[in-house]
């Protein structure tokens, strides 16, 4: 790469990484933040019976549906080995992390800008407006979730996630990050990028309001996620390790201090 391309590189990266930042931060607002159905929607509603209920949820729900869909679909090409040697052919591998992370923010933010409720049709729901204590116990446990998704990303190497490690280590000429991974580590990553399945299941899953378009994101992120994570024992013990280890550091630092 010329100094110009590794510019255009890192710069690129840098600009991947705070678009994915914002989009997970309005897909945060999107899953956790405690919903209410509104009066005039109750109001109308309450006039139809069970099937007209179903009915008037056919459009949203198809549309979601797509939407989800497309983010999967996105989700399993850039996963591929055929995306993967098309990368090496126009020597686009140092992008790949990158391009990965914007091409799946551009996704999520499509369908968070274009869900369409489908509240005529409600699994569960708790009234968060007449208990504060009700809304705060949703926010925080949706809050230690991510929490621990973001911990899990730290340890696993947020800067390699996020694709800008691989842009700067090819602009110092020092290689690929993963080069410099453990073995353990390295395996890890063939089998999940994204940490903390259970987080997520109770992000998709702990809601005051299950509507029936919850319920067909939560089926399908679900059903998406065991299908295409298969972590190990071997996969466990490492990251219980490194979590013990980052424990100890912040245990040591903290000593230091005081």
């Amino acid at each position: 790469m010329t100094s110009l391309a590794r510019l255009f590189a890192v710069l690129f990266s840098l600009i991947s990484m705070t678009y994915t930042f914002y989009v997970v931060g309005k897909l945060m607002i999107f899953l956790s933040l405690p919903k209410t159905v509104p009066l005039a929607s109750k109001w109308i509603f309450s006039l139809l019976d069970n099937k007209s209920r179903l009915e008037t949820s056919y459009g949203p729900i198809a549309l979601d549906t797509l939407l989800l869909i497309g983010f999967i679909f996105q989700h399993s090409l850039m996963k591929s080995e055929i995306l993967k040697k098309i990368f090496k052919i126009f020597k686009l591998e140092v992008l790949e992390r990158s391009i990965y992370c914007m091409t799946s923010s551009l996704c999520l933010h499509y369908l968070v800008n274009n869900w369409q409720s489908a509240q005529s049709v409600i699994l569960w729901q708790f009234n968060v407006e007449e208990s504060a204590l009700l809304w705060w116990t949703v926010v925080v446990i949706h809050t230690y979730a991510w929490i621990v998704i973001y911990g899990g990303s730290i340890i696993l190497d947020l800067p390699e996630i996020l694709g800008i490690k691989q842009t700067y280590y090819n602009a110092k000429n020092l290689g690929t990050p993963i080069s410099y991974k453990s073995n353990q580590l390295s395996a890890l990553y063939s089998h999940v990028r994204h940490p903390s399945f259970i987080s997520f299941f109770v992000i998709f899953w702990i809601t005051n309001l299950m509507s029936l378009d919850r319920l067909i994101l939560s089926v399908l992120l679900t059903a998406y996620m065991y299908l295409a994570w298969s972590p190990d024992k071997r996969d466990y013990e490492y990251q219980k390790a490194q979590l013990n280890a980052k424990t100890r550091e912040l245990q040591c630092i903290r000593l230091k201090r005081f």
